[in-house]
């Protein structure tokens, strides 16, 4: 029997405001979601896992958010050495959430933003998981 697999768990919040989602930047990843890893104290109760990502849009964003459901998932390795968890495997859930209030303020992880539709996502394609799920989100809109 194989070793079962040790990872850190992610949430990402899919934002949708006016028919455009909220598309971040950093220098690590490039384009992003606001969210972050799920600590261990703010697992309590099956409200815990929404509770946690709407602070950590709400502290990367200044954001309120409303979440629904998963709309992708994906695993990666962290390859950047420059990174904390260097070499660790994170999972990453990403949630359908609404915008409901807020001015944008980025915390010190993004360097920009952008509110992105059908007709100018493309330009953030870098190949990575988050641009995957942003072109399954506008392909699949009818």
């Amino acid at each position: 029997m194989a070793n079962e697999a040790l990872f850190y768990v992610g949430q990402k919040a899919f934002i949708e405001r006016d028919g455009k989602v909220l598309v971040l930047s950093n220098h690590l990843f490039g384009c992003d979601f606001p969210g972050g890893k799920i600590q261990e104290d703010e697992i309590k109760d099956r409200d815990s896992l929404m509770i946690s990502l709407k602070r950590e849009v709400k502290e990367e964003t200044g954001f309120e958010i409303e979440v629904f459901n998963p709309l992708s998932v994906w695993w990666f390795e962290l390859s950047n050495k420059n990174h904390k968890l260097y070499g660790k495997k994170v999972y990453i859930v990403l949630f359908k959430c609404k915008y409901v209030s807020g001015e944008i303020k980025l915390s010190d992880e993004h360097n920009k933003f952008e509110w992105v539709g059908k007709n100018n996502y493309e330009k953030f394609d870098n190949g990575s998981n988050s641009f995957i799920a942003l072109k399954k989100y506008f392909s699949s809109e009818k």
